[in-house]
This record gives structure tokens, C-alpha cells and sequence, in this order.
């Protein structure tokens, strides 16, 4: 492990991108709210064409986030291995990741999870709220959970997220099988396990600004039925798995059907690919205890969060 950054810069903010230029370098601008804190800026430029590096920097001009690193993948590998390279490159306690149509609105954001971070040891993730470009908050539904005071939750939405390296670490990283869609669940059961916690703070809003961009109703469809299948197999104790994977594999009709596309193939796609990646579950499957799916059941109600008294 490579040795902490300063005190006073414990914060490395992470963005993954593909085919976005302009809400990257929105996206990029609002990162100057942060400078006093953040160590480094590291972009994961995951196959975008052209590639995001030339003349960036002369774009953003005198906005541009200083200590700015950009690591290519020349082909795309999705969010998670972009994270996973990211967590690799920091030098810092604390990772801030950003999509790249997400934007700081200040440094309250970053400040407040990292206050969290700072006192409570047993806190591996912070979520945030979506917001508008004005800091008006998104719909409760939008939101990582209704609660309208620090809470206990699942998961995060990974928009805007901060993390603790170690404990990212220390699980495995994420899974990069899951390439992105539900990967942020599929970790959050994983931190759960090793007895973690997230805290949401709806006070903190980091502003989510969806770019359509590189966005298909048909790859959502497919991903979030074959990652929910996959995530079931690598995590879930196998009588679970073998009864749950079936269900979940089903749930495909009636989202297409709300979706109300067509999709010709579809199902036969999802289950040649849950079927091609059994070699490798099979490797990387760790069930998680079945203490960790009654205590994810009881944070379905977003208890509150109380905070230790003082610095850890």
C-alpha cells in the first residue's frame, strides 16, 4: 500500500468516462470547490473515440482541477474496473467518485463525508443525494433512501459516492465482472458483511446532471437482469442462489414489458452470458453469512444514524 497523502489533501477524486466530453469538463470545473482537500484528480477514460486526453487541459483553461491525471483504457471495461484502477492509483484514506454528468456544488459534499470517514472507523461508504444544478434535491425515489436525517443504508447511488480505500480494498475491490449496473449493491453487501456500514447524508447534495449519452434501453435492460443473477451467484448461500437465480432471470419480461421496447433475443443473450461466466463465479463466489441478509432486510428502514462523540 502506498503511503497516505498530506493531512490537509486526505481526498483523491475518481471519475470514469466514456463519450462525454462536454459533461466531463463540466464535471471537471466543479472539482475547483474541492482543491484544498483533494490530493488528485484521476480520470479512467474507458474507451472513448476520440480519446478524452488531447486538449483537455487547454479546454478547461484556468478551471482545470490541479494535480489532474488521465489513465486510458483503450477498450472499455465499465465503471468497475475504472474504480478498481482508480482505488489503485490513490494515495489517499478517501476516495470521492464522481460520474462524469455529476458536479460539486461546493465543498460541503466532500467535507461532510469525510467528516464521517474521519470520526467513525466502522463507516466504509458515504452516499449523497442527486440534486439539480441549483442544489434542489431529486424526488424522494431518486434518492439512496426517503430519510431526511443521517441514516444507515444498503447502498449508494454511484453518481456521487466517497469511500474508504481500505475497506474497498480489503473486499476485493469491485467487481468488474458486473462491468456497471448494480455494482454499487453487489459492494455494499460485501462491505456489509465484513461489518461495515454506509451513511447517507440527504444535507449533502452533489448535483446529478444525466447525460443521455452512451445511454440504451436495450444494454440497461440486459445488464440489470444478468448483473441481479450474477450478483445472486457470487454472493447469496447457495440454497438461496439456486431458489433466487431462476426468479431473478424471470424478472426480465415484465421489465421489458414496462419498458415496452422490443427486444429480440434478449432473454437467450442474458442467459448464454450468466451461463458463459459460470466458470468464473465459481472462482471469485463468497457467500456472504446469512446474518448479513437479515441486517440488509432491517436497513430497508434507514435507521438513524448516530454518529460516535469526538475524532476516532
Amino acid at each position: 500500500m502506498t503511503d497516505l497523502a498530506p493531512i490537509d489533501r486526505p481526498l483523491t477524486i475518481g471519475i470514469c468516462t466514456r463519450g462525454r466530453r462536454d459533461a466531463l469538463l463540466r464535471c471537471l470545473r466543479s472539482l475547483r470547490h474541492a482543491d484544498a482537500v483533494t490530493d488528485r484528480v484521476i480520470v479512467v477514460d474507458d474507451g472513448s473515440e476520440p480519446p478524452v486526453e488531447p486538449g483537455l487541459r487547454e479546454a478547461l483553461g484556468a478551471d482545470a482541477p490541479p494535480r489532474l491525471t488521465v489513465i486510458r483504457f483503450e477498450r472499455g471495461r465499465g465503471v468497475s474496473a475504472g474504480r478498481n484502477r482508480i482505488a489503485a492509483e490513490a494515495r489517499t484514506p478517501w476516495i470521492l467518485y464522481l460520474d462524469d454528468d455529476a458536479a460539486l456544488l461546493s465543498a460541503d459534499a466532500a467535507r461532510a463525508g469525510m467528516d464521517v470517514l474521519a470520526r467513525d472507523p466502522s463507516v466504509a461508504a458515504v452516499a449523497y443525494p442527486q440534486s439539480d444544478a441549483d442544489g434542489v434535491l431529486y424526488p424522494a425515489g431518486a434518492q439512496p433512501s426517503p430519510s431526511t436525517r443521517p441514516s444507515l443504508v444498503r447502498t449508494f447511488i454511484g453518481f456521487g459516492h466517497m469511500v474508504r480505500r481500505d475497506a474497498l480494498l480489503a473486499v476485493g475491490g469491485y467487481r468488474e465482472l458486473l462491468e456497471i449496473m448494480g455494482e454499487e449493491r453487489e459492494l455494499s453487501l460485501r462491505l456489509l458483511d465484513a461489518g461495515h456500514h454506509i451513511v447517507y447524508l440527504p444535507d449533502a447534495p452533489i448535483a446529478h446532471l444525466a447525460d443521455a449519452g452512451g445511454r440504451d434501453a436495450r444494454r440497461f435492460l440486459y445488464l440489470t437482469v444478468r448483473n441481479d443473477v450474477l450478483s445472486a451467484l457470487l454472493n447469496e448461500p447457495l440454497p438461496m442462489a439456486v431458489a433466487s437465480a431462476p426468479v431473478r432471470l424471470w424478472r426480465y419480461f415484465p421489465m421489458r414489458r414496462h419498458w415496452g421496447g422490443e427486444d429480440p433475443g434478449g432473454f437467450r443473450r442474458i442467459v448464454g452470458a450468466v451461463a458463459g461466466a459460470l466458470p468464473r463465479i465459481a472462482r471469485e463466489r463468497r457467500a456472504v453469512r446469512w446474518q448479513t441478509l437479515r441486517a440488509w432486510r432491517e436497513l430497508a428502514a434507514s435507521p438513524p444514524y448516530h454518529p460516535p462523540d469526538g475524532p476516532s
